[in-house]
């Protein structure tokens, strides 16, 4: 129930409705926190879903500020499902990485030639008749200022050749482990560092 739903034909999924990845995203999510999802489905009555969380500390708004100000790297997410953002944003910001959300296209393109990050991690499905996730790949590329900028698209749809072809970084499908996104990212700035002998 879990794990995530494929179709037969993914050709177009946004007259379809959904991605198959609902509750493999929650699952993830809870299990980032350290806390356990369980369902208890009855025969013609439904299902109920309860999630365990333990308790956490909760970050001041000045240490939340302070992040701004420590030269930590700089991320770029752009994503419109919030719960995947969040759980990617707390994946990276426990990993040292400055984070900032976007789910908009055109935002996050002012912001991030208004402030190139280090790394952008890239939706493909974004709002529906708007920029998706190619025309913000290929803008960026386009553009001398930005065109250097490591971009690891972050998908439901499987079209790996493409995205390298388009010059993504790297190409996760979802659901994955968020500590993959993670790891690429930490190994694509290693292998900078070594080309650079900055370390």
């Amino acid at each position: 129930m879990f794990t995530k739903f494929y179709r037969v034909d993914n050709s177009d999924m946004r007259k379809i409705g959904g991605t198959g990845l609902g509750l493999s995203i929650v699952k993830e999510i809870v299990k980032s926190h350290q806390g356990e999802i369980k369902v208890n489905s009855e025969w013609k009555k439904g299902s109920a879903f309860t999630v365990s969380l333990p308790l956490m500390p909760t970050h001041s708004v000045e240490q939340i500020e302070q992040e701004k100000e420590d030269g930590k790297r700089s991320i770029i997410i752009i994503e419109d499902d919030k719960s995947l953002a969040s759980l990617l944003q707390v994946e990276l910001k426990e990993s040292g990485f400055y984070v900032r959300h976007f789910d908009r296209g055109e935002a996050a393109i002012e912001a991030i030639q208004a402030n190139p990050p280090e790394a952008i991690v890239l939706d493909i499905m974004l709002h529906e008749h708007e920029m998706n996730g190619w025309d913000i790949l290929k803008t960026l590329k386009d553009d001398p200022n930005t065109e250097h900028i490591p971009i690891f698209i972050s998908s439901a749809l499987d079209e790996k050749n493409k995205g390298m072809e388009f010059g993504a970084y790297a190409y996760l499908v979802k659901p994955y482990q968020t500590s993959k996104l993670t790891n690429t990212i930490l190994q694509m700035i290693v292998e900078k560092m070594k080309g650079t002998g900055k370390f």
